[in-house]
């Protein structure tokens, strides 16, 4: 019986381990801040086969996209797993996570690497470029917080881009893309699976030596 708080101690731990085990989603260890500034914070999102991340806290308004087709599960906080799905590569959304913040981790139950970036949205760029005229390629959604494009091999025109708000270009498929800035003379290669961050202002224009296969996602902060 001398044993006993001290069962009752580690029965308390154990118990209690999935509700302290919450951490925010910047701080879950399969979710790595690569870039932040004043507008946004990227999370690449790794998580190996087989492998599930930690309870976590979504509390911060966020755009994502799917960058590999992975089987995987989740589950929200006292509640019982999901059925298993295969993700998309390209697959785009947003939520606000305010008011409905969400509490939940993530299992990989496939045998390649799930991979998804994670952009929390800190601050706002400039209300009026809510108002500026939307860019000439295909709609994935447009809201208060944000706008996201699709392009394709038919897009990259070398048509010139000037005088929007912060952006984030991820190549999910294809190969020969670059990134002209006009005001610096640079050129910057878009690599599939990687992010380019587009700073508010800049005069850029896309190129592709090849647009067969080519699948890129543009999000502008507004």
């Amino acid at each position: 019986m001398k044993n006993r708080p001290t069962a009752i101690l580690l029965w308390m731990i154990f118990y209690s381990l999935p509700v302290t085990a919450q951490v925010p989603v910047r701080e879950e260890p399969r979710h790595h801040p690569v870039f932040q500034n004043k507008y946004i914070r990227l999370l690449n999102v790794w998580l190996p086969p087989g492998d599930t991340t930690l309870f976590h806290i979504h509390a911060t308004p966020s755009l994502f996209v799917i960058l590999s087709n992975t089987i995987t599960g989740s589950q929200i906080i006292d509640s019982a797993w999901s059925t298993a799905e295969r993700s998309k590569a390209g697959t785009t959304w947003y939520r606000s996570f305010t008011p409905d913040t969400l509490i939940h981790r993530v299992c990989n139950s496939d045998s390649i690497v799930f991979h998804v970036n994670d952009i929390e949205l800190l601050s706002s760029y400039n209300t009026a470029a809510s108002n500026k005229k939307r860019l000439p390629f295909p709609l994935e959604f447009d809201n208060e917080k944000a706008t996201a494009y699709r392009l394709t091999g038919a897009d990259f025109k070398n048509q010139i881009i000037h005088n929007r708000g912060p952006m984030i270009a991820e190549l999910v498929t294809g190969i020969g893309i670059e990134l002209h800035d006009n005001a610096k003379k640079q050129t910057k290669k878009v690599v599939a699976g990687k992010y380019v961050y587009i700073a508010p202002g800049t005069g850029f224009y896309f190129s592709a030596t090849e647009k067969s296969n080519v699948d890129m996602v543009l999000f502008e902060i507004k």
